[in-house]
């Protein structure tokens, strides 16, 4: 029997760091197909680093393939592979994009019933455990169109407005019908001071789907603004909020990408909240800073106030202030109230 040749290729030096630092370089910029396929090439050398998965399932998120993303997330979950309280977090976030808010119940309460949970972070998983057990609630509709009469109205909203359940469910009932019938009591949940903002800002998106060119009053934290919703823009692409994470990459996305990812999921959902208004001050370094500062807090990472101070060139009393009302949204943008 003869001896088997031995193969004359030779695979270059470090060839998977080389894969692996590319797509990390792609991904910071923005560059997610190019990204996907040097963390693949990484992969295939049969190394499981926690990176390279981390920044596959990012990729897929961002490029919109959130099934598979969810699938590479799962993974590593099961397989403890990487910072295990990071990677739930993007999971997370995919199962609410998905919408699959049983997923997210049950799987908080898995985490719950090990008596792992990092003291930090507990309040804002028991918040999002709460919303998806209200969000899996309120699959029914609330009435049909044949209940839309004028006189049934008065006692409709009296009801509506006590139960933010059946408000969410409301909203969520009206996206494939004819909303023209429903705009007196949109009208009043927009400019009522104690509905929720969240279920202010799902009437606003519901307008801007259904083209809604009549002007709209919505009242939030005590302001009110009269707008259009047709000519309304999704918070994500605000010059404003672009600017926001542009500056975020350079300092957070540069050092640890998965954790810029967490924090700008975070920035969206704080932004949807406050729709259609923007945060005060809209000084971008400023909230910048206040959105790194509150990464690391919610993610168990150390750091000293005064370094991010210096870094964003920001007053510590102002940093303050914007963490605070950073904790104050993201407190009720799972509808607690």
């Amino acid at each position: 029997m003869k001896p088997k040749k031995k193969s004359n290729v030779v695979p270059f030096p470090n060839l998977k760091e080389r894969y692996l630092d590319k797509g990390t370089l792609l991904l910071k910029e923005k560059k997610y197909h190019e990204a996907l396929e040097m963390f693949a090439e990484a992969k295939k050398l049969k190394e499981d680093q926690a990176e390279i998965y981390l920044g596959m399932a990012i990729c897929l998120m961002e490029l919109g393939d959130l099934t598979e993303a969810k699938d590479i997330c799962k993974k590593m979950l099961l397989e403890d592979i990487g910072h295990y309280f990071t990677v739930l977090q993007i999971y997370l976030t995919i199962l609410i994009q998905l919408r699959e808010y049983h997923e997210v119940q049950t799987t908080i309460e898995a985490v719950l019933e090990e008596n792992q949970l990092p003291a930090e972070s507990a309040e804002h998983f028991y918040k999002l455990l709460e919303f998806s057990r209200k969000m899996n609630q309120n699959e029914v509709d609330i009435f049909d169109d044949e209940g839309d009469q004028e006189a049934e109205q008065p006692l409709y909203i009296e009801d509506l407005l006590r139960d933010t359940n059946k408000q969410m469910a409301y909203v969520q009932s009206l996206h494939d019908r004819n909303i023209s019938k429903h705009f007196a009591s949109l009208k009043i949940l927009l400019e009522n001071e104690q509905i929720h903002p969240t279920i202010k800002s799902m009437i606003l998106h519901l307008m801007i789907e259904h083209e809604i060119e009549k002007e709209m009053k919505v009242t939030k934290f005590g302001e009110s603004l009269t707008v259009v919703p047709a000519n309304l823009e999704d918070p994500a692409e605000y010059p404003f909020t672009k600017k926001v994470l542009t500056i975020l990459d350079d300092t957070l996305g540069n050092e640890n990408p998965t954790l810029f990812e967490a924090v700008k999921e975070l920035w969206i959902r704080h932004l949807y909240v406050l729709y259609p208004f923007l945060p005060q001050p809209t000084e971008a370094k400023l909230w910048a800073a206040a959105l790194h500062l509150v990464g690391y807090s919610m993610h168990g990472i150390s750091i000293e106030q005064e370094e991010i101070e210096e870094i964003y060139d920001q007053l510590l009393p102002d940093l303050q202030e914007a963490c605070n009302k950073i904790y104050q949204i993201e407190e009720i943008s799972y509808l607690q109230i």
